[in-house]
Parts: structure tokens; sequence; C-alpha cells
């Protein structure tokens, strides 16, 4: 009888023992007892153990590799910001493995195909992932669906397609699905051109600091279009945002409006500040309009020293072109104003 209930311990153990596989908390390799390192990944790990009363086939999915899907899916976010692209691959693909619904990382491998990170660049494949997210209802890859389809970018171009899922996206609250459908809106794609939705779209999109939509808000009440009529006033603060933030265009208007005095008082100091901060960005526009800034100011300069690396000759044309090349014309005024 010892012998049999010795038997029976000895099969229960060997069964537990069967039921309880170890795991590496590091890379998920399986780790045998005794073992101080990992013989995957060869870090000293402490082993995980899957438990052997989960309470469901789901349950034990979720613990293969001794971690659960959202443990692979943030150890994937860690490897992004290190650039270890082919390792977090790697982990996106085991989320997905063991929670085929998790939208986050079905969206992460939209991304890693789409740019070619950690695999070959594949437009359809990346296609596939976002659509597979944003049928689940996540709004960025309702917004990035939106996005191929409105370019074309792994799938066949469709305005009408790209409406859909920006909408879909806009109306969850994702401000660059909004600012993308404002824009739609503004050059009639997909949809009849109206510029009061679109006004409407942009300034949702403006509010949560989208900084295109402000830039383009500033634009469109700066210029006015149907149905929305110009405010100099509302635009400068819309430009002033997207510019402080880095926008060429944005600056660049914003500029033109404190040269011309255009809802705010007219600030010609502040003017070249803007302008110069375009410049040095290598917008052509900034470029000129600096100079003719500071013409109007009187402090219109020629270079009067090579650059580094600068031959003679070269110097020569160059202080040509800048002595002839104040051909930015600054808007016309507006007689109505």
């Amino acid at each position: 009888m010892n012998e049999n209930l010795s038997e029976q311990g000895a099969s229960s153990s060997d069964s537990e023992s069967e039921e309880q596989p170890m795991f590496c908390s590091q890379c998920g390799n399986v780790i045998s007892d005794g073992f101080r390192f990992c013989p995957g990944c060869g870090k000293q790990v402490i082993p995980l153990k899957v438990s052997s009363d989960s309470p469901n086939l789901q349950e034990r999915k979720r613990t293969v590799h001794g971690q659960d899907a959202d443990y692979w899916y943030h150890r994937a976010l860690t490897l992004t910001e290190k650039s270890q692209y082919l390792e977090c691959l790697e982990c996106l693909e085991r989320v997905v493995g063991v929670d085929p619904e998790h939208k986050q990382a079905l969206y992460a491998l939209g991304h890693h195909h789409l740019h070619g990170q950690g695999t070959k660049e594949d437009r359809p494949t990346a296609a596939s992932w976002f659509r597979k997210s944003a049928e689940l209802g996540f709004a960025p890859a309702q917004d990035k669906l939106g996005v191929l389809y409105e370019h074309g970018i792994g799938v066949a171009k469709n305005a009408t397609e790209a409406i859909k899922w920006y909408a879909l996206a806009a109306q969850s609250g994702n401000r660059d699905a909004q600012y993308h459908l404002g824009v739609m809106y503004g050059t009639g794609s997909g949809v009849p051109t109206d510029f009061v939705k679109s006004s409407e779209w942009l300034l949702k999109a403006a509010k949560q600091g989208n900084v295109e939509a402000q830039a383009t808000l500033g634009q469109l009440l700066s210029q006015g279009a149907t149905g929305v009529p110009k405010d100099y006033q509302e635009a400068a603060i819309w430009l002033r945002k997207a510019a402080d933030a880095g926008d060429t265009q944005a600056q660049v208007t914003l500029a033109e409006l404190l040269m011309r005095g255009k809802g705010m008082q007219k600030n010609l100091e502040e003017a070249a500040r803007y302008f110069s901060l375009a410049a040095e960005q290598g917008d052509p526009d900034g470029q000129q309009g600096l100079k003719f800034v500071n013409m109007l100011m009187g402090r219109w300069t020629v270079s009067e020293e090579r650059m580094p690396g600068e031959e003679e000759w070269e110097f020569e044309i160059r202080k040509l072109v800048e002595s002839t090349r104040f051909g930015y014309s600054p808007p016309d005024e507006d007689k109505d104003d």
C-alpha cells in the first residue's frame, strides 16, 4: 500500500512537473531546473512558472512564455525606444499570438511593416494590420487607414473610403483624424467642398494641439472662404500657436500679418523674427520676407564674408544674388479692409 501511495505521489509529482514548465522572464525561453542562465538570451534570470490550476484554456494561452500579452506589449514599447526593432517585432507577434484582438499591438505591427522596422517594408501587409486594429475601433488605426486610402499606400486610392475611416476616428476625438477630415472638406476630396465643416473640424483638432490644424485654420481665417469670413484676430491666435511650434508656413503668414498690422498692431521687428524662424528652416518665402522687412527697416545688407569652404567666385555670385534677390512681394492690401 505504501508502495502504491509512493507511486501515486511520484505520478502526481511528475504530472505537476509536466504541468508547470518554467520560462525565462527576459526572453520567454523554457528553462530547466537548476539553470542560472537562460540558454536563449544568456542572461541570469529568475524562472517563472505557469500555474497548473489556470481556470481555463484561454488563461493558459495568455501565460505562454511566463507572461501575459500586456507584458510582451510593454516590453515591445521599451525595445522600440531603444530602436531594437527586430526584437520588438517578435514581442508584438507574441502578443497577437496570445491575444488576436490586442488593438495596440495590431496597430504597432502595421507601423513596423509600413516603415520596414525589423522586417522588410510591406505596405499591403501594413494596411492589413491597420485594418484589423481599425475594425476593433482603435482610433489611431482608423486614422492611419484613412491616410493609406487617401494616398493609395498599400491599398487602392479611394477618397470615399478615406473619409469613412477619418470620420470614425474624428468622432472618437482623434485630433489627427479631425485635421485630415477638415482638409478633405476644404479640398473637396471624397466629399463636396464645405469650408464651414472644414473650419469646424480644424477647430476641434486645433484645440487639441494639432499644429497642422492650427496653421491651416489660421490660413483659412486670414483668407476667408465661402461661409467662413475673414477674421484676422482669430487667425493670428492660431497662427502664433503653430508658428511657435515651428510650422514654417504659419511663421511666414503671421509675419505678413505683423508687417501689415492685420489683426494686431503693426510690428516690423516681430515680423522679422518670424520670417527669420522660417528662413532658418530653409523656407524660401521666409528668406525673401526677411530681406524685405529688413529693407523696410533700413537694414538691407549684403554678405561681407565668405562662408567656410566657399570659393571666391561662389562668394561673388552669392553677393550678386543677395543684392538683387528681394523678389518677395507682400500680399496685396485688401481693398475692403
